[in-house]
Formats: structure tokens, C-alpha cells, sequence
């Protein structure tokens, strides 16, 4: 039987297990399997860790929206 485990969970994992260097095919993993479009690696990276730095249990460990803004714009930057 499958574990089923909750989506934040999940990701954290893979991330975890990638080591901060999530490859294309870890990546995909994460997407939606509809995705079809070609995505910029770097840029997916960086949504990937703002939305999991948004889902911290610690409200006080998740960023505000500026930051959040400030993050998502300054795509090429590691945080």
C-alpha cells in the first residue's frame, strides 16, 4: 500500500534529498504532470523554496509578503 503523506511533507523531502540542487527530473517530480511548458530551472527553484519558506509551521519563521515579492522578483538569488 501506498503511504499517503501531506503535500508540505512531500516536497520538504524532496528537497531535503536534493541536497538544495534539485535536478530537472527531481523537479518534474514536484510540477504538476500537466505541466507540458518548458519552465526556467532557476526560477522554479526559487518558487519551490519561497512556498515552502511560506508553509513554515513557525508563523514566525515565514517570510512576509514583501519578502515573499522581494524573493520571487529576485529570481536568480539563493535565500
Amino acid at each position: 500500500m501506498i503511504e499517503q503523506k501531506h503535500l508540505v511533507s512531500w516536497m520538504r523531502e524532496k528537497v531535503h534529498e536534493a541536497s538544495e540542487s534539485l535536478t530537472e527530473i527531481q523537479i518534474m517530480e514536484i510540477l504538476d504532470p500537466m505541466t507540458k511548458e518548458e519552465f526556467e530551472n532557476i526560477r522554479i527553484k526559487n518558487l519551490l523554496r519561497v512556498a515552502l519558506q511560506c508553509v513554515e509551521e513557525d508563523k514566525d519563521a515565514r517570510p512576509t509578503m514583501s519578502e515573499v515579492v522581494k524573493m520571487l522578483l529576485d529570481s536568480d538569488k539563493d535565500y
